[in-house]
């Protein structure tokens, strides 16, 4: 798991870093705008925006479900008996295992198919589809490992608590 847990931080930083760029880009843009300094450069940077949304979300999941940051809502497990909330936890997480695998399944699918058929999404700049979809298959993957952790490790994803205890 120490691998994983790596390549999961090094996913986490580069979506901060895809983000803080994003961020710098609009500026860059809006400021190129404003002065007239426009071109054809900066519809590239909404384009690079776009695109960034799917990869700074597929990047940065695996790291939230590992540090449970996703949201959740544990009004469910908080009303369970306590002898049962660890057993609801898991089959939970196992759920969402499952879910990870079928989509790994079908974006993978989705992935090879674009590849096959060289399919490219057309925007400012023209970017081969499978390197977009490429990100789910990885993203979903490392989920699915990382909700394993909560399956058949010694923790548990929720606690059980409701309500905020930050």
């Amino acid at each position: 798991m120490r691998v994983v847990d790596r390549v999961c931080d090094i996913l986490a930083a580069f979506a901060g870093v895809y983000l803080v760029g994003i961020m710098l880009g609009i500026v860059i843009s809006a400021l190129a705008r404003t002065f007239n300094v426009s071109g054809s450069w900066t519809s590239h940077i909404f384009t690079f925006a776009e695109f960034g949304l799917l990869y700074i979300v597929m990047a940065a999941s695996p790291w939230l479900v590992r540090h449970r940051g996703h949201v959740f809502i544990e009004l469910l497990t908080a009303i369970i008996p306590a002898p049962y909330q660890a057993w609801f936890s898991r089959f939970v997480s196992l759920l969402c295992v499952i879910i990870c695998a079928v989509l790994v399944w079908y974006t993978w699918g989705a992935t090879v198919k674009a590849y096959n058929y060289g399919d490219a999404e057309m925007r400012s700049l023209d970017m081969p589809k499978y390197l977009l979809l490429g990100a789910m298959p990885i993203g979903f993957g490392l989920m699915g490992i990382q909700f394993l952790r909560f399956v058949f490790g010694p923790e548990t994803f929720h606690t059980g608590q409701a309500g905020v205890h930050e």
